[in-house]
């Protein structure tokens, strides 16, 4: 006869402390249930919006942004773009390009634009507003920057709503991207040079409007690299006139056994790139030859050991004097000695180093200089090459049980 109102009773209990739970859920999040979870939503999966507030932000009324987290969908808003490719079609790198995104809330309930993340800082996004009526329109506005850009440019935003329908929207800008000034190469490399013999290179400067001239071009290392101005007159590049400016470097026979690497400073009557620097490299090989040319550690932890070797060596076969192998490195506790291969001949040497890796560093690139008695190659320099990697979980174990 008791059980029906037990039952009634628990029930009511029941439901009574599901509400409270609802409301406890509503008040901590302020709009979505308890126990929402935007990882199983399409477009969220694993994504967070906060961790890189230099790029995803929340998108406000006066273009500004927000670095505040964005909400999970919550209304039957459907964004719909008029069109999610739009190309800005051949422009210069000096040309910042407006373009518009046409939109509509198609859905029956307000679409809110919670975020706008372009793919990268060169384009900008900016809209009037973030909250849209059921069938109203809008235009998302984006600015592209082709600064230091070629050829073709693919960028794109992507825009994250309350739709409960489709959050997450993607949509692609694309621009072919013309330098007012073309260089070629990217960075001047010379071949390697025999001690005493010259060699010649070009750096070929573009100019998209007449009269474009090189006026100066200039290196701090005047005393190894020979700089000459030539005017290559009008010319047909990629199927466009342009004027053509050439940059001849030498490096001069002068020049002593080593690696040389400098910039070229080139000054231009274009207004928009008056002034730029070229890079340019080099190496000079004189009697003296490293075989292997460098000297490769691999990959260490702290407290491994290494002992490594190269050889130095004359390839006239006139004999010389190793005077001294030092090295500024001081991640490495290393001995650096030289013994010759044949102490009568002395005209070949074993460079070796010995030691540990003392100190953690992501790399320990450096250099180890043997000094000689070689008229012009009194230093040589071996380039060092290695990576330290965390140590292994057991090691790492093992030496916080030591503490």
């Amino acid at each position: 006869m008791n059980a029906t109102p037990n039952r009634f009773c628990l029930l009511t209990a029941a439901l009574i402390g599901l509400a409270a739970g609802v409301a406890h859920g509503q008040a901590a999040t302020g709009s979505e249930p308890a126990g929402h979870n935007h990882a199983h939503e399409p477009g969220h999966a694993g994504h967070n919006h906060a961790a890189d507030p230099a790029t995803a932000h929340r998108a406000t009324g006066t273009g500004q942004v927000d670095p505040n987290t964005v909400g999970g969908p919550t209304a039957k808003s459907v964004l719909l773009f008029k069109e999610t490719h739009v190309s800005t079609g051949e422009i210069l790198d000096i040309e910042s390009v407006p373009v518009e995104f046409k939109f509509k809330n198609t859905g029956s309930e307000d679409l809110e634009i919670q975020l706008v993340k372009p793919s990268c800082g060169c384009t900008v996004p900016d809209m009037e507003k973030t909250v849209y009526k059921p069938g109203e329109s809008g235009v998302l506005k984006v600015t592209f920057d082709p600064t230091g850009k070629k050829g073709t440019v693919s960028r794109n935003i992507t825009i994250y709503t309350n739709s409960s329908i489709k959050p997450v929207h993607t949509i692609f800008l694309q621009s072919e991207v013309k330098p007012v000034v073309l260089t070629e190469p990217r960075v001047l490399a010379f071949e390697m040079t025999n001690k005493g013999q010259s060699n010649t290179k070009d750096i070929k400067i573009y100019g998209r409007f007449p009269e474009f001239k090189v006026k100066r071009a200039t290196t701090q290392d005047s005393d190894v690299f020979g700089i000459e101005i030539v005017d290559g007159g009008k010319v047909t590049k990629d199927g466009e006139d342009m004027w053509l400016q050439i940059v001849r470097v030498t490096l001069m026979e002068s020049a002593k056994p080593d690696n040389y690497r400098t910039e070229v400073t080139i000054r231009t009557n274009e207004e928009h790139k008056s002034i730029f620097s070229m890079a340019v490299v080099g190496r000079v090989i004189g009697d003296l030859q490293l075989s292997p040319v460098r000297m490769t550690l691999g990959r260490l932890v702290v407290g491994d050991e290494f002992n490594n070797t190269v050889t130095l060596r004359s390839i006239s076969g006139k004999p010389f004097e190793v005077k001294g192998v030092n090295s500024s490195n001081v991640v490495l506790n290393a001995e650096y000695t030289a013994e010759p291969i044949d102490a009568e001949k002395r005209n070949e040497w074993t460079i070796r180093v010995k030691g540990t890796v003392a100190h953690p560093a992501q790399r320990f690139n450096s250099e180890i200089n043997v000094i000689t008695d070689m008229a012009d190659e009194e230093m040589v320099s071996i380039q060092v090459y290695g990576q330290l990697q965390p140590k292994p979980i057991s090691q790492q174990s093992k030496t916080d049980s030591n503490q």
